[in-house]
């Protein structure tokens, strides 16, 4: 009965947590209606996947197939004002999956230490950025020819393009940071630099 009890109380904890990395990313608002439980189901999946992850290679895998699973599945709300449809539905776009993904999964390894301390802290080096429009007109600015057509906003990123702007966050870090912050440090830093909170201009 005590083992039962302490599953459950693990698994609660997993799902409460990814239910705030869901509200935290932002972007469900974007998603048409029902979209949130069946995010929720996938990524409780996929984070247990990725706890158990030995490799990078192996995170850059499972954090691909998300991907393809959600442009596949997840579908953009149609727009509306004044009773009016102004924007169809349509498929969501890879970067907003991987924003969504990438977002609850700072949230369950880098914020809440999942699945335990040290794992964590393996994991979090190989998480990406949850890079939005601002951080990448800043690197745009920083790296202007890395992309030969940098997108303005999270819609247009396809696959291609998420990878290199991952490689161009961390190609950042390097250059300005010695290599001394993770990627998700690098979006925590720069979420609250561009939208100027505590102090930071």
């Amino acid at each position: 009965m005590k083992d039962q009890s302490k599953v459950t109380q693990e698994e609660t904890r997993l799902r409460n947590i990814i239910d705030m990395g869901l509200t935290f990313s932002a972007m469900i608002r974007l998603f048409k209606k029902g979209s949130k439980e069946t995010l929720h189901q996938k990524i409780l999946a996929e984070a247990r996947n990725v706890f158990e992850v030995k490799s990078e290679k192996h995170f850059i895998k499972i954090h691909s197939n998300f991907c393809e699973w959600g442009i596949e599945n997840i579908v953009l709300a149609e727009g509306k004002r004044n009773g009016r449809i102004i924007k169809e539905a349509a498929p969501a776009s890879y970067g907003q999956i991987a924003k969504t993904f990438d977002v609850a999964l700072k949230v369950a390894v880098y914020y809440s230490h999942l699945p335990n301390c040290e794992k964590s802290q393996e994991i979090s080096k190989w998480l990406n950025a949850a890079v939005d429009t601002k951080m990448m007109a800043m690197l745009k600015k920083e790296y202007p020819e890395d992309i030969q057509r940098w997108p303005t906003t999270v819609k247009q990123v396809d696959s291609t393009t998420y990878m290199a702007i991952q490689r161009i966050v961390r190609k950042f870090i390097r250059e300005e940071y010695n290599g001394n912050i993770t990627p998700v440090q690098f979006d925590d830093i720069y979420w609250r630099v561009l939208n100027r909170i505590d102090g930071f201009t």
